[in-house]
């Protein structure tokens, strides 16, 4: 039995690489995926980006676009969606303006989870055209919420798996949806649990997936965002998992 794959897509105004995104899909070797696309209240044509190209390729359900009317931010839309999503199927987290760079990703990853029978797998990634990749194997016999972030893109896990989660990891201080840092607040408490209950989780140390950011930039990390970044990703990790 092969693995069902489904790309969980948030975009925000994005409709200038929204068609790598989804030709990265279509590009797969490996058959086996559909992908949601979640307008998280674009104010560009990245909806419509999509919608031509599914509408041209008469791609029919294997794509779905979900239009909010309200901002939801990453974490919200994540836990929201996740609940249409059917336990057996793998999540791939790839987010609207990035693409997959390698063509087999899907079969490396089926190989994996299938042999393995593992939980979650992550692999490497490149930002923008630079060989920086923050990803790297995880230590089991560590704490995910004291370990160094190497679980970044491209994440995988089986839907089931984040559905078990407790939901109140996913919220702040003020009982409000985590909106930023929100690749450790989704991930982390995953991780933590599949450790927990001793599920296998794999890294793939391929380069599979594009993170679009400008490097150039001077000021990338030192802008109100970024800090608030930073602070919200240390106050997750010092509150830990929550049973």
């Amino acid at each position: 039995m092969s693995t069902k794959f489904v790309f969980l897509t948030p975009a925000f105004n994005c409709q200038e690489d929204i068609k790598k995104t989804l030709f990265s899909m279509l590009s797969q070797s490996y058959d086996n995926w559909r992908a949601i696309f979640i307008d998280d209240v674009s104010d560009d044509d990245t909806s419509q980006k999509i919608s031509d190209v599914s509408n041209r390729l008469d791609l029919g359900e294997r794509i779905k676009i979900v239009r909010r009317e309200e901002k939801f931010g990453e974490t919200k839309n994540t836990l929201t969606e996740i609940e249409n999503i059917e336990d057996d199927e793998v999540v791939c987290r790839l987010d609207g303006g990035d693409w997959l760079t390698e063509n087999d990703t899907l079969f490396m990853l089926d190989e994996i989870y299938t042999r393995h029978n593992t939980a979650a797998v992550w692999t490497k990634h490149r930002w923008a055209y630079t060989d920086e990749n923050i990803s790297g194997p995880l230590d089991p016999h560590q704490d995910v919420y004291k370990h160094p972030w190497v679980t970044s893109h491209l994440k995988t896990f089986r839907a089931e798996k984040l559905k078990r989660v407790p939901k109140k990891n996913f919220f702040d201080k003020d009982g409000n949806w985590i909106e930023i840092a929100c690749d450790q607040a989704v991930f982390l408490p995953l991780l933590h649990m599949c450790l927990e209950n001793q599920d296998p989780l794999a890294f793939l140390p391929v380069v599979c997936y594009h993170y679009s950011i400008d490097l150039q930039k001077p000021n990338l990390y030192h802008n109100e965002r970024s800090y608030n970044q930073r602070d919200m990703a240390l106050w997750i990790r010092e509150r830990g998992f929550l049973e």
